[in-house]
């Protein structure tokens, strides 16, 4: 998705990748439903514990905005309001400091957002796994169990679009930082493209 603030859309990615295996239909295996079971909690553990991390570092961390992948320099914004391009620092004066840390916060919650997406996603599919290996389902299909789990996931979807429409927002708000910092302007790379992508991703 073009250079825009790849830990952002990272988490975002990985909360929609962790919504659509619900309706997978990729039923975990195990020899008995209660080993079942306790693999699918164990599973469950560490994926929240990854989000949880990921939640806290992007929080109190350098936030990246081009990893340099594209010929840029590295751009990261700090907790404290500073754009480091290429490690160093760009002046700022208060009133561009406070317009870098309100891009930041747009950012940082739609991670939050997206992780606790992510966290509800996965949860409810390896509980339809669960139920289907503990023979919640008798008689049904694996396609009628999917169809289960696609009812289940209707809501969290729903909420992952609604993550998607704010990036318009995210997208305003990039381009008013690069007419405040002109420094950031290389960065401000976010189209409308990018908000479809997102969408597609569903």
């Amino acid at each position: 998705m073009q250079r825009f603030h790849s830990s952002v859309f990272a988490t975002l990615l990985s909360s929609l990748l962790l919504l659509g295996a619900c309706s997978s239909g990729h039923l975990p295996s195990a020899a008995t439903p209660s080993a079942a079971s306790s693999s699918i909690m164990s599973i469950v553990g560490r994926i929240d514990g990854v989000m949880d991390k990921l939640g806290r570092d992007i929080a109190i961390g350098d936030l990246t905005v081009s990893n340099g992948h594209y010929g840029e320099a590295q751009a990261e914004i700090t907790p404290q309001g500073d754009l480091l391009i290429a490690g160093k620092p760009v002046p700022l004066s208060s009133a561009q400091r406070r317009a870098v840390l309100a891009y930041r916060q747009q950012l940082v919650e739609i991670a939050q957002q997206g992780m606790q997406i992510g966290k509800q996603g996965a949860t409810l599919g390896m509980r339809v796994a669960g139920e289907a290996l503990a023979g919640a389902f008798p008689g049904q299909s694996e396609q009628q169990i999917r169809q289960h789990a696609e009812d289940q996931a209707a809501g969290i979807r729903k909420a992952a679009a609604k993550l998607c429409d704010r990036l318009n927002v995210v997208m305003a708000g990039q381009q008013t930082l690069a007419a405040d910092v002109p420094a950031f302007k290389p960065y401000a790379t976010m189209s409308a493209k990018d908000i479809s992508e997102c969408r597609q991703g569903m």
